[in-house]
């Protein structure tokens, strides 16, 4: 992004309020609303003076070197260490404050003089750095938050000093530094070049800096409060102080803060969604390589249940290939093999005697009816509902989940955060798509394997069971015309054998009929075992998505800052 084309601070505070949603941006928030805030202040002053705020460890000469620049005593200088212990606002008396006097600071208004050497400016002098007190360190902070430059002003000792430079890592991208290495009247020449490359050496490594772009300047504080240049410096720093204030370059350095706040906001955007989405990533592959384990147990498990079940569903087979059959061979499809070969007994009884033969064939369809219906609702009870030992199901759900809510919990992260169901809402799921895959089975799995072998049967298999009772049909019609027409007319008991024949064909037809679907039955048993492991394959992708649509509207809002900030 150029400094030309910065984003609006209202559409930036509403993109960042929701991405902070984001569990990996949590623990920078204080940080990230205090760069937005930065942001948003440094746009609505880019016509306000230039504000300098004087950073440095304890006796540094902060407060000389300001007094030197306004042309008078307005910071308060001493031996004893800090002498400065608040944040303290100098300005001129005409200047507008803004942001900086509702801070809350400690505000001095002072006459600007023609003597000052550089007169009129606002200046913040700040507590030290490497006090003892560490809060120092929090109204220093807060002080430069507010301000457009930080005058870094170092002696020979705190050049390197580790409590400064972790200080002014959180700056030195949206702030203009200018590096000040006092008491040049107390270091030779040598030793003052050596203490400014070190100090813009330390600038390039530890806040990524150009060393050339980093001004550093050797002066005496007190030297330039008598009006001495000892250095030879101090005129170049001055010069360097009155460009920056300068309202065009004012206002490019405004903008330079600011770009530098939305590249700290960038990066750490983009680095909690990229966590953010790695973490999805792990998730979502424990997740289904955890179903994928568990589903080879399950679909076992849903093997046998099938098993134990096959004789319901060989019954239903052949009820429903009866509906496609015509003729006597079809009412026998509709019986259990035990109520055909009742049926069959009825017929040979019949011969003996029709009431007892009646009565068996009443008997057995009724038993049969019976049969079915238990039959029927035992088959469900084995597929559908789990087992009193049966941990299957319940120890599969837990041990799918186990990995991908190891994943979150190292995280810190909540599952359910995740889109992770718990162990008896995953329970639930597959105990559904168990009952699910029986319905399946029992209705749309058996429908196309009859469907399946009555493309053969009607064939092969109608004709071979039906040509018989035809036959016996035809030779009955031929003796009961001959005997009409040359006599004598036959008897009862013709009849009654030529019926418990016809039977007794029809009752073989049917178990031939119910040999023929034994291959339609294994058909819907290996559809309904496919048709399972395809839910549970469902199941996993629609987990997965649940996981990879956990955090949606976080993620949604970090991509869309990104795009907002480097557009």
């Amino acid at each position: 992004m150029d400094a030309t084309n910065l984003p609006d601070p209202e559409a930036l505070h509403r993109l960042l309020t929701s991405a902070l949603t984001l569990p990996a941006l949590a623990p920078h928030a204080a940080r990230l609303e205090r760069l937005r805030e930065d942001y948003a202040r440094g746009l609505s002053r880019k016509d306000a003076p230039l504000t300098v705020a004087l950073v440095g460890a304890t006796g540094a000469g902060k407060s000389t070197l300001l007094n030197a620049l306004a042309g008078q005593s307005l910071s308060r200088e001493g031996e004893n260490r800090p002498t400065s212990t608040t944040a303290t606002v100098f300005a001129p008396s005409d200047a507008d404050l803004g942001a900086l006097e509702r801070a809350g600071l400690a505000v001095v208004r002072y006459a600007a003089g023609a003597h000052g050497l550089w007169s009129g400016q606002i200046f913040i002098d700040t507590p030290d750095l490497n006090s003892v007190a560490t809060a120092h360190r929090e109204v220093a902070r807060a002080a430069l938050e507010l301000a457009d430059v930080a005058l870094v002003v170092m002696h020979r000792g705190s050049v390197a000093e580790a409590t400064q430079v972790e200080f002014l890592a959180g700056f030195a991208q949206r702030r203009a530094l200018v590096l000040l290495v006092n008491f040049a009247d107390e270091l030779s020449p040598d030793s003052r070049e050596t203490l400014k490359a070190q100090a813009r050496r330390l600038a390039s490594e530890q806040f990524g800096l150009a060393q050339e772009q980093v001004p550093a300047f050797a002066i005496s504080a007190r030297a330039a409060r008598d009006g001495k240049d000892v250095s030879g410096e101090f005129g170049a720093f001055l010069f360097h102080l009155r460009e920056l204030a300068s309202q065009a370059v004012a206002s490019r350095v405004r903008r330079s803060n600011a770009l530098g706040a939305l590249e700290e906001v960038a990066t750490r955007v983009d680095a909690a969604l990229q966590e953010t989405e790695a973490l999805l990533s792990r998730t979502r592959a424990a997740l289904e390589a955890g179903l994928g384990r568990a589903s080879e147990g399950l679909s076992k498990d849903f093997d046998t249940r099938l098993t134990l079940a096959q004789g319901h569903l060989a019954a239903e087979v052949r009820h429903q290939a009866a509906s496609r059959f015509w003729g006597p061979a079809a009412w026998g499809l509709r019986l259990s093999p035990w109520g055909t070969g009742g049926m069959g007994a009825a017929a040979l009884f019949a011969r003996q005697s029709l009431p007892v033969g009646l009565a068996v064939a009443a008997a057995s369809t009724a038993l049969d009816a019976v049969r079915d219906k238990t039959r029927a609702r035992a088959a469900e009870t084995r597929v559908v509902e789990p087992f009193e030992d049966d941990l299957t199901v319940e120890a599969a759900a837990r041990a799918a989940l186990t990995e991908a809510r190891a994943v979150s919990h190292a995280s810190g992260l909540d599952p359910g955060r995740l889109g992770l169901p718990d162990a008896p809402a995953l329970l639930a799921e597959l105990q559904a798509v168990r009952a699910q895959t029986w319905r399946y089975t029992v209705t749309t799995a058996i429908a196309e394997a009859v469907a399946g072998w009555w493309r053969v049967a009607r064939w092969g298999v109608l004709p071979l069971i039906n040509l018989p009772l035809f036959a016996l049909l035809g030779h009955v019609g031929y003796r009961v015309v001959r005997a009409y027409v040359e006599g004598p007319l036959l008897g009862g008991d013709y009849f009654l054998n030529a019926g418990a024949l016809f039977v007794l064909l029809a009752g073989a037809g049917a178990l031939l009929a119910s040999a023929s679907l034994t291959g339609a039955g294994r058909a819907a048993h290996r559809a309904g075992k496919d048709r399972f492991t395809q839910t549970l394959a469902t199941l996993s992708g629609r987990l997965g998505e649940a996981v990879e649509d956990s955090l949606r509207p976080g993620r949604e809002a970090a991509r869309g800052l990104l795009r907002l900030l480097r557009g």
